[in-house]
């Protein structure tokens, strides 16, 4: 599994964007934008948030293969993601299109505003690239691998 890179301002995992400069670290597009990102190395005991609705405490991993992300051919989608409770049963139960609207309603519950629509079909391309991708099943965070 890749190494987790996150922002030691905010605590979050950040993305990372390649072109002709090298490697860059961004924000996701569900995190703060009131500062630039200081990417470090995550320690082992590090959890983030869910990947799919920004839920604190993941519970689980979703293993995945690295990517490039749909319309953003410069930025990649490094190693597995986490996943709180209900997200993990949506993915499950292979219910991608609710995963998508419950992503979209933690957008607006940490921005205060919902996404655009350029911005939802963004994230159905994402998850379905994702889902190209994965590689095992869920299984808990600190489970057996």
């Amino acid at each position: 599994m890749s190494k987790h890179i996150i922002c030691k301002v905010c605590d979050r995992a950040l993305n990372r964007y390649v072109d002709d400069d090298g490697v860059t670290y961004i924000h996701t597009f569900n995190d703060p934008t009131n500062h630039e990102p200081v990417p470090v190395e995550a320690p082992p005991d590090w959890r983030g948030r869910c990947d799919f609705c920004s839920a604190e405490k993941p519970e689980f991993l979703l293993p995945a293969r690295d990517f490039r992300v749909p319309h953003h051919d410069n930025e990649m989608s490094i190693g597995d993601w986490a996943a709180c409770a209900f997200c993990a049963m949506l993915i499950d139960s292979n219910r991608w299109n609710e995963l998508a609207r419950r992503a979209a309603a933690g957008h607006e519950k940490l921005h205060g505003v919902p996404p655009d629509e350029l911005r939802i079909t963004f994230v159905r391309a994402l998850y379905g690239e994702l889902r190209k991708h994965i590689s095992g099943s869920l299984r808990p965070i600190g489970g057996e691998q």
